[in-house]
């Protein structure tokens, strides 16, 4: 007997040492799930009930706990609220998969080698998210300008559940504004720590490749985040006794941009989102139409009103809003897939308390970020820090402006980026905090 318990034992410390493989292995039941399948939603519950069992904690402490509590018991009432639970099943199982991936991210993230792995996977996930951006996203035709490269784009790749008909040019956008940031923070600093000559190639041409494709969804959302993150990085890293030069420079760049855009009548009709749709029968321009997103807006507050504690379920205002509050200008046939505003979003599905989990989850990270950049001060990697926290910084506030009139919604496909970024942050602030951060030797010798 004895021997069966010392080798259930080392099973079980087995397990959960290659804990991740096992998140890896249920990563694509949870992102493509079915009801058939939804004991997967079980396995990364299990992973932690192993390790607690040989004593590794794999939940590690950090600032983000109490506010993942409180969406996990709204993700719980949601599930109580759901009209049809197999319809909030996507998202379901995308949280599971988001909060798996951050526990794991913040466990592998206590060393220096396996953190810039993480971070490095991270990398890697943008790159894969611009090469099936490029084969399977459904470009749309707002600019001229950008016509005769879009109508080569077709989706070659289709059929993936959940975006039968092509991915949605703006969830790309959305994901990229992500990670734009990051790469370029880490190509400058790569530079100036004098990296490898591999790596800053492949920093700069991830910048490059990101950016492109981020062009080419036309995504007044993630235009406007980007441009508002790429200046506020202007304004906050110049020295202060150049600032004023700085915001002469900003402003005249506007005042450039506003030029092309008044020679570029599309240009300037995407940017600003005419109130009239260019094509009033067609539901996707009435949609990216101002008059389109009031209404889908009002249509979610409506849906707030309703149901303010528990939310309706996640993924079920695209079903409920045809039946309770259906549209004027949208035919009822079109699948509206979300609110077109993120926190509206995280309202409906999970409730008031889940909008504020979900506003609370930004504020921690800014927050830890901003503790991250104090220690910089103190830490040889300091200019390494830095780069680290503008560029994961400037990407949640990227975002978080595009979130405003877009959404990637909790539990979506491509939200697991999100959730690695959260992961790798609460794992950098946990090695500053301990004083872990000195095993750090990229760029000592030159901060």
């Amino acid at each position: 007997m004895a021997s069966l318990v010392a080798a259930v034992q080392r099973t079980a410390a087995w397990i959960d040492r290659w804990h991740w493989v096992g998140l890896i292995l249920s990563a694509p039941f949870l992102l493509f799930p079915s009801p058939s399948r939804s004991l997967a939603l079980l396995i990364i519950p299990a992973l932690w009930f192993i390790g607690l069992t040989v004593g590794t904690a794999p939940v590690r402490r950090t600032p983000f706990n109490l506010v993942l509590l409180l969406m996990f018991l709204m993700i719980l009432i949601s599930e109580w609220a759901t009209y049809e639970l197999a319809s909030s099943l996507p998202k379901i199982a995308g949280m599971v998969l988001g909060i798996g991936l951050f526990f794991a991210l913040v466990r592998i993230g206590e060393s220096f080698r396996a953190w810039w792995i993480a971070c490095g996977m991270l990398l890697l996930s943008g790159i894969g998210i611009v090469g099936i951006g490029l084969v399977g996203t459904n470009f749309g035709n707002k600019l001229d300008l950008l016509s005769p490269i879009v109508s080569q784009l077709a989706p070659r790749l289709r059929g993936i559940p959940g975006v039968e008909s092509g991915i949605s040019p703006n969830e790309v956008a959305g994901t990229l504004v992500w990670l734009l940031p990051l790469f370029l923070t880490l190509t400058v600093s790569s530079i100036r720590l004098r990296w490898s000559i591999g790596a800053i190639v492949g920093l700069m041409c991830g910048t490059l490749l990101i950016f492109a494709v981020l062009v080419l969804t036309q995504s007044r959302g993630g235009y406007l985040g980007i441009a508002f993150t790429f200046l506020g990085l202007l304004l906050f890293v110049t020295p202060r006794r150049k600032r004023g030069v700085a915001l002469i420079l900003v402003l005249i760049l506007m005042g450039i941009g506003l030029a092309v855009a008044m020679t570029q009548p599309s240009l300037l009709t995407a940017l600003v989102a005419n109130s009239n749709a260019s094509n009033p029968t067609d539901p996707i321009a009435v949609i990216e139409s101002a008059n389109g997103r009031v209404e889908v807006w009002s249509r979610a507050i409506y849906g707030i009103q309703d149901f303010p504690f528990t939310g309706m379920g996640m993924n079920t205002f695209r079903k409920v809003i045809t039946v309770l509050y259906p549209l004027f200008l949208v035919s009822p046939d079109y699948d509206i897939a979300h609110a077109h505003n993120e926190f509206l979003q995280a309202a409906l599905d999970l409730g008031i308390p889940g909008m504020i989990a979900f506003t609370a989850l930004y504020l921690v990270a800014f927050w830890v970020l901003a503790e991250i950049w104090r220690a910089a001060s103190q830490s040889p990697n300091g200019m390494l820090l830095r780069a680290l926290s503008l560029g994961f910084g400037g990407g949640l506030v990227a975002h978080m402006v595009y979130g405003m009139t877009d959404a990637v919604a909790l539990g979506a496909k491509p939200g697991f980026i999100f959730w690695m970024m959260l992961g790798l942050i609460a794992a950098l602030y946990n090695q500053v905090r301990t004083g872990r951060i000195t095993e750090w030797q990229l760029g000592a010798r030159h901060d």
